[in-house]
């Protein structure tokens, strides 16, 4: 019995050790690092364009790749630059569209990305695209959820509803319960 004793309790010590080593990196790691990690654990894709040029061939290599002639726009801001751009736009809501728009904040510690009305006015997450391309700023990366929402305190006269997070980004095994999952792309753009 004290010989699996010792192989169970060997094995279970050197996994906590692993543990405790794997937080620490993490706790050490800079925001920006840290979100990607997560997002990118969580099943994000992540594209940093190293330019607006770079950033507009890459939106439009995504176009070609997902296999639809345009992308949903809720954002009338996002809608007419994009319009500028020359990348094709619609602002009907479809269930086999492709929504493209901003965010609110990227949360480090999760590799989640919030959104409020000002994003997707009043439409609930499960009423919108399971495939969603963000583009976000560097600036806009805090370390936490609490954080996230003390920034928008800070930011806005009147606090935005419909304040919501999504860190699901990849389809979870046919056994699992919870199918809240979204297709997400994240263009960081540093600023």
């Amino acid at each position: 019995m004290e010989f699996f004793k010792k192989i169970f309790s060997s094995k279970s010590k050197s996994y906590e050790k692993a543990q405790e080593s794997e937080q620490d990196e993490l706790q050490q790691m800079p925001k920006d690092e840290l979100f990607v990690y997560h997002y990118k654990k969580n099943g994000g894709k992540f594209f940093y364009p190293n330019d607006m040029d770079d950033f507009n061939q890459e939106l439009l290599k995504l176009l070609k790749y997902l296999k639809v002639e345009e992308y949903t726009v809720i954002e009338r801001s996002y809608f007419h630059f994009l319009q500028k751009m020359n990348v094709p736009v619609t602002s009907e809501i479809k269930d086999d569209a492709v929504l493209l728009g901003g965010c609110e904040n990227l949360i480090a510690d999760q590799g989640a990305i919030m959104t409020t009305s000002k994003q997707t006015q009043n439409f609930r997450n499960s009423e919108l695209p399971k495939t969603r391309i963000f583009i976000g700023l560097s600036n806009q990366i805090v370390t936490s959820k609490a954080d996230a929402l003390h920034t928008i305190n800070k930011k806005y006269d009147v606090y935005p509803s419909n304040i919501q997070t999504i860190s699901k980004f990849k389809e979870p095994n046919k056994n699992s319960v919870d199918n809240k999952w979204y297709d997400s792309y994240l263009f960081l753009i540093e600023n």
